[in-house]
């Protein structure tokens, strides 16, 4: 089969090699599926450069966290699924490939009419935003969300999501064009960064009391500039800086403000039956009262290029690779 392997770590894409590597074979409850489409996300780029969870000593590995396909092989000891069935996958490696193995804790159903697509591009920003908003941020109906580079396709999520749980969304982007977009996904006010100051209004918008809750995935200076753009009692949680330090650990706040940081990843390794939420959002993109927005697909060879473009702050929406 095809995949794209990492044999070194580099700061360049020039590290993802695609080669031809021998197809798995799965163990007892294990799946093999055959990969449709696979899910780009900024976890990739710094697995790429050596900077997430995995140390040189476990290369050559092949990427990929997200995924969706078919099974062609059911290890043995499997009951849940079968042979031919359709589903996405989170292992956490192996989608860059035209086939990776999978644990049935890992795998849920697609519904009919949901594609490969749309279902690999769920887990991660989905989950990040549905339990970082409900755990971390609390948010609750009526209260102000403030979604940073919503752009994103965990931004994307959070406006849908937030407006789902019945808050007033406001949201940034670095065009009017995205704004637009943005709108049309339920934001209630965007901020075109390139030409305005978000806190000034942020503040405006709330009659200068600020958010009850924000998430934050740019950092640096976004970061600080955020917090001051929380309410009394508000929260601010963060998925990682994307272009930007964030503090670690978080800062302690004032009247009742507090700051956080949140990982799917680690929430799925201490509650691991929350990957089941997953089935509630895929119903809701089958019934289209949420969107998974795409915003581009590559072929797997030129895996490089779908890389390079994630890395730039172009896109809008989701980034994929089809297999």
């Amino acid at each position: 089969m095809k995949a794209i392997r990492i044999h070194q770590f580099g700061p360049t894409e020039e590290a993802l090699q695609y080669e031809d590597v021998p197809t798995p074979e799965p163990g007892p409850s294990e799946l093999l599926i055959k990969i449709e489409a696979a899910s780009l996300n900024r976890a990739d780029i710094g697995l790429r450069k050596g900077t997430y969870r995995i140390s040189s000593d476990a290369l050559p590995i092949i990427p990929g966290r997200e995924f969706a396909g078919v099974i062609t092989k059911v290890g043995t000891g499997v009951t849940e699924f079968n042979m031919g069935q359709r589903v996405v996958a989170y292992p956490s490696l192996g989608g860059y490939a035209d086939y990776a193995v999978a644990k049935p804790s890992e795998v849920r159903p697609v519904p009919d009419g949901v594609t490969a697509v749309q279902a690999a591009a769920l887990p991660t920003v989905f989950l990040t935003a549905w339990f970082g908003l409900l755990e971390d941020g609390r948010l609750k109906a009526g209260e102000w969300l403030l979604v940073q580079a919503g752009s994103s396709g965990v931004g994307n999520a959070a406006i849908q999501i937030g407006k789902h749980l019945g808050a007033k969304i406001i949201t940034t982007s670095g065009s009017e064009e995205k704004c637009q977009r943005l709108r049309q996904l339920g934001a209630d006010v965007t901020i075109d960064v390139s030409q305005n100051d978000f806190v000034p209004e942020v503040m405006r918008v709330t009659e200068n009391r600020g958010v009850d809750v924000i998430l934050e995935m740019i950092g640096g200076e976004v970061y600080d500039k955020s917090l001051k753009a929380l309410a009394p009692g508000g929260r601010l949680f963060s998925i990682g800086g994307a272009f930007g330090a964030i503090p670690d650990p978080p800062p302690t706040l004032t009247e009742g403000r507090r700051a956080s940081r949140f990982s799917i990843t680690n929430h799925l390794k201490a509650k691991p039956q929350d990957f089941r939420q997953l089935d509630v959002i895929l119903k809701l993109v089958q019934e289209r009262k949420f969107q998974v927005v795409i915003g581009k697909t590559f072929p797997l060879a030129e895996t490089r290029a779908a890389q390079r473009y994630l890395e730039g702050r172009e896109h809008f929406g989701k980034v994929m690779l089809t297999m």
